[in-house]
C-alpha cells in the first residue's frame, strides 16, 4: 500500500509468533517494520535498534498477557506500545494499559486506517508526553536555579504587584517573600529620590509596551534603609495572547563593588595630585638649581675670574723687577702659566654652570656655542638646522630646559651612540616648540627607547612633562638614534 501524502514512515517493531497474522498487518502498514516472532527476540532488538512503535502481541511462545508489556515496556525507552490481540477482554486492556501501553486494538477488527492511525495517535500523545515532562524538568531546573540564585530575581505585574521573590531578593533586599509578593514594587523597590523613582516607572513602562532593552544601574534602599547600587536587566513577558502581562527583574547587588570603584577612583585622584605636585615641585626644583646654577657661574667667573686676574698682574710686576735670570725667575713664570691654567678652567666651571650665551644671546647662540664645544671635544660632526629661521627664541623657562635637555642628549650620544654625525635642529611649530637630536650611531632598541633606564634619559623626560611637554626617543629610520622634546609654547607667556 502506497504511503500517504501527511504520514511519516515510522519504524515499527512488530512481535508476532503468527506468520499469517504478521504478513496481514504488514500489508495494511504504511511504515518500515522490523518483525520478530518471540518476547525474547524483541527485548534484543531493542537494546541495538531505536524504532518508533511497537505492535505486540500478547500471546507468545515465550511470554503471555500483561507480563510480555512489562517486559517491552522495560527496554521500549519512551517508544509506544500498541497491544494487538485475538480476545476481547476489557480487563485485560486495561491491564496492559496501566502496565505502560498507550492502545489496545482487536486482531479481529483490524483495518489499515485503525491500525495507522492508532500509531500516529500512539506516537503523538508519546511525544507530547516526552515534550511535557522535557519542560516540566526544564522547569524545575530553573525554579532550582532561581531559588539558588544570589542574584535577586522578581517578576512583576504590569500593574505593579511583585508575583515572585526569590532567596536572592529576601538576602539583597531584607524583606521575606511572605512580606514582598503581593505589594506594589514602589513599597519594596524604594528608591532614594522621587526622581529616580519616576526615571524607574518610565523605563517600566517601556518595558511593557516593548520599548526598552531593559537595563540600568539604580539605587535603591535595604529594609534597614541602607542604600542598594544595583545592576538590573529587564525581561518582558508575554502572556498567552501576545500582550507583556509582567516582567523579570534579574537584580546584582554591585554596592561593595562600586565602593571599590570609587575608593580605587579616589586614591587614582590622590596618586594624580600626588604626582602633580611632584612635578610641581620637580619644576620649582629645576628652577631654583637653574637660578643657583646662574649665580655661581657670575660668581666663579666674576669674582674668582678677578681674584686670578689680580694675581696674574702682581706675578708680572714682580717678574719685571727682577735684574737677573735665576731660580726665583723661573718659578714666577711657572706661577703665571699655573694662573692661565686656573683662569682656562675657571671659565670653563662658569660655563659648564651657566653658559654666557643663553643669557647674553638667547638660545639659538648657546645651541651653536655648546654643538661647537661638543664636536671638538668628542671629535664628533655635528650639523644645526632652523636656528637661522627662527624669529623670537623661547624664552627663559623653555630655553633651560631645551638646553639642558640637549646637553643630557648630547652627553648620551658621546657615552653611548658610537656616531660620526650629529645633526641638531630645533623649529616652531604652531603650538610648540620642538628640539631634535639625530645621530648616525648603533641606535637604541626598541626596548630601551620604550622604558629607557638611563637616568639622563628620565630626568630629560621630567623636565618636558613639567612644562606640558612630551620628550620621545626612538631608533632612527635611517640608523641611529632620533630624540625629540616638544615643549608647548603656552609658556612663554
Amino acid at each position: 500500500m502506497p504511503l500517504s501524502q501527511s504520514t511519516k514512515p515510522r519504524r515499527i517493531l512488530l512481535v508476532e509468533d503468527s506468520e499469517l497474522d504478521a504478513g496481514l498487518i504488514e500489508e495494511k502498514l504504511e511504515h518500515h517494520v522490523l518483525h520478530v516472532t518471540r518476547l525474547s527476540s524483541a527485548v534484543h532488538e531493542l537494546r541495538v535498534t531505536p524504532v518508533d512503535a511497537i505492535l505486540l502481541d500478547i500471546r507468545l511462545p515465550d511470554g503471555i498477557g500483561v507480563d510480555c508489556v512489562k517486559a517491552i515496556r522495560a527496554e521500549a525507552g519512551d517508544s509506544p506500545i500498541i497491544v494487538l490481540t485475538g480476545l476481547e477482554d476489557d480487563e485485560l486492556a486495561l491491564d496492559c494499559l496501566e502496565s505502560g501501553a498507550q492502545d489496545f486494538l482487536s486482531k479481529d477488527q483490524l483495518d489499515a486506517r485503525s491500525l495507522n492511525r492508532s500509531i500516529g495517535y500512539a506516537v503523538a500523545r508519546n511525544l507530547e508526553v516526552i515534550q511535557r515532562r522535557r519542560a516540566d524538568a526544564l522547569q524545575r531546573d530553573l525554579l532550582a536555579m532561581v531559588k539558588a540564585s544570589s542574584d535577586a530575581i522578581i517578576s512583576v505585574h504590569r500593574n505593579g504587584a511583585i508575583l515572585s521573590w526569590n532567596r536572592g531578593a529576601e538576602d539583597i533586599f531584607g524583606y521575606s517573600s511572605e512580606e514582598a509578593v503581593g505589594r506594589d514594587y514602589h513599597e519594596v523597590l524604594i528608591a532614594p529620590d522621587p526622581q529616580a523613582a519616576d526615571r524607574r516607572e518610565l523605563l517600566l513602562s517601556e518595558i511593557f509596551q516593548g520599548r526598552a532593552n531593559g537595563a540600568e544601574e539604580v539605587v535603591r534602599l535595604h529594609k534597614n534603609g541602607r542604600p542598594l547600587t544595583l545592576s538590573v536587566v529587564y525581561s518582558p513577558i508575554p502572556d498567552v495572547t501576545g500582550e507583556i502581562g509582567s516582567t523579570i527583574a534579574v537584580c546584582r547587588d554591585i554596592t561593595e563593588q562600586r565602593l571599590q570603584d570609587e575608593k580605587l577612583r579616589r586614591m587614582n585622584d590622590e596618586l594624580l595630585n600626588r604626582d602633580r605636585l611632584m612635578r610641581l615641585l620637580a619644576a620649582r626644583l629645576q628652577a631654583t638649581r637653574e637660578e643657583e646654577r646662574t649665580r655661581l657661574s657670575r660668581k666663579v667667573h666674576d669674582e674668582l675670574g678677578q681674584l686670578l686676574t689680580g694675581l696674574k698682574m702682581d706675578l708680572n710686576w714682580i717678574g719685571r723687577r727682577l735684574t737677573e735670570q735665576g731660580p726665583l725667575m723661573n718659578r714666577i713664570q711657572e706661577a703665571d702659566k699655573l694662573v692661565d691654567r686656573t683662569i682656562r678652567t675657571v671659565q670653563q666651571i662658569a660655563l659648564e654652570l651657566r653658559p654666557a650665551a643663553l643669557d647674553a644671546l638667547g638660545l639659538t647662540a648657546a645651541i651653536r656655542d655648546e654643538a661647537r664645544r661638543f664636536g671638538r671635544r668628542a671629535g664628533i660632526g655635528v650639523t644645526t638646522d632652523g636656528l637661522e629661521e627662527l624669529g623670537d627664541p623661547p624664552k627663559t623657562e623653555v630655553s633651560n630646559v631645551l638646553f639642558r635637555i640637549l646637553q643630557e642628549l648630547l652627553a648620551n650620544v658621546a657615552r653611548h651612540a658610537q656616531a660620526s654625525r650629529v645633526r641638531i635642529s630645533l623649529c616652531e611649530e604652531s603650538e610648540d616648540w620642538v628640539l631634535s637630536v639625530v645621530d648616525d650611531g648603533v641606535g637604541i632598541s626598541s626596548a630601551a627607547a620604550l622604558q629607557p633606564s638611563s637616568l639622563g634619559l628620565l630626568g630629560a623626560g621630567e623636565r618636558a612633562e613639567a612644562l606640558g611637554g612630551r620628550f620621545n626617543i626612538a631608533p632612527n629610520v635611517g640608523g641611529g638614534t632620533k630624540a625629540t622634546v616638544r615643549v608647548p609654547r603656552v609658556f612663554e607667556e
